[in-house]
């Protein structure tokens, strides 16, 4: 009879999820709080787990997934939620570890990997004109608030070669993209880097959340009885484009399939989300409001190389061939969008 091997060097792991018990231990041995209760929330770009402490205290442990654009970014990240949470502005405010470290590393099967530890933002995803405006107002505060910011620099800035460059590189390793497909978008990319290019010098910047689709906050009403917003999830933040930002959320929303055109309810609620930003002192001017069209294909094109570089870990069906094909049809037709004027 064969022994089994102690271990397969043929066995390599693309992505390992930890147990829930795992990251329990980790949290309480490395940042103190004892766990009452750790569950895993869900498995996306990151891993993220819930923790409830036994004094009833919230938290939020995220397991970094190591990404293919390269080194964490959890130094710059967690800096700037501190310097925003001391400016007063709504954000999930990070927890250092024992030793005053930003995050604890932990050895992985495919990696070293991060652990950060965030209080719990308390409230929903926003969903009324109240929501939407408090939502669009507490971004302006970010905005604003992180022009004094002079922490680690980000290792990451939200430009063209990030936003469209690097997925035409993901694109490129699909194990079942048509070569016709990926010259397609080649091309596209070429035209709208192009585009970018030539309008830039013309566009607001900003410290970018990065990732504002709506669900990357929460309005609660606090002690008082006031409703406020707060933000969380930052792992995408950078400097980058006011385009950028605002157009997420319009992103999140729009339709992908014919005629691919926002209804009166969606513009409705675009407007209210705009006129928060402004309320919240954001100010957006006409050359940002041109550039939402390009930055909408921009932020599809990033949101696609993001999911194609995971197949080791979601699989290929996640962005599959014929899905990858059809989006050209829907940036084409947000090319021709019509947005009224903010």
């Amino acid at each position: 009879m064969l022994s089994s091997p102690s271990h397969d060097f043929n066995l390599v792991a693309s992505h390992t999820t930890a147990a829930a018990s795992a990251v329990s231990d980790w949290v309480a041995q490395h940042y103190g709080p004892p766990v009452q209760q750790c569950y895993l929330i869900r498995r996306n770009l990151n891993d993220n787990y819930a923790v409830r402490a036994t004094d009833g205290s919230r938290y939020v442990a995220r397991l970094c997934a190591i990404r293919p654009r390269g080194a964490f970014n959890v130094d710059f990240e967690v800096a700037l939620l501190a310097h925003l949470h001391a400016q007063g502005v709504g954000v999930a405010t990070p927890v250092l570890a024992a030793n005053g470290a930003a995050s604890v590393t932990l050895p992985f099967p495919e990696g070293p990997r991060a652990l950060v530890l965030f209080r719990h933002c308390d409230g929903a995803a926003p969903d009324t004109p109240e929501d939407l405006r408090l939502t669009g107002a507490t971004l302006a505060q970010i905005h604003s608030a992180a022009q004094s910011y002079a922490g680690p620099a980000s290792r990451y800035v939200l430009d063209g070669h990030h936003l469209a460059g690097r997925t035409l590189d993901y694109l490129a390793a699909h194990p079942e993209l048509d070569p016709a497909v990926l010259e397609a978008y080649r091309q596209l990319i070429e035209r709208l880097l192009s585009e970018l290019a030539s309008v830039e010098g013309t566009l607001t910047r900003v410290m970018c959340h990065g990732d504002t689709h709506g669900f990357n906050n929460h309005v609660y009403t606090d002690a008082d009885g006031v409703q406020r917003a707060a933000f969380f999830d930052f792992d995408d933040a950078g400097p980058g484009f006011l385009a950028y930002d605002l157009c997420v959320w319009l992103w999140s929303n729009l339709p992908r399939k014919a005629p691919m055109e926002p209804d009166e309810a969606l513009l409705k609620r675009w407007q209210q989300y705009l006129d928060g930003y402004r309320a919240g002192g954001g100010r957006v001017t006409d050359a940002d409001l041109a550039a939402l069209p390009l930055f909408l294909q921009l932020r599809h094109l990033w949101n696609m190389g993001e999911g194609v570089a995971r197949i080791h870990h979601w699989g290929a069906n996640m962005m599959s061939a014929d899905w990858i094909k059809k989006q050209l049809d829907v940036m084409a037709a947000w090319a021709r969008l019509e947005l009224p004027p903010g």
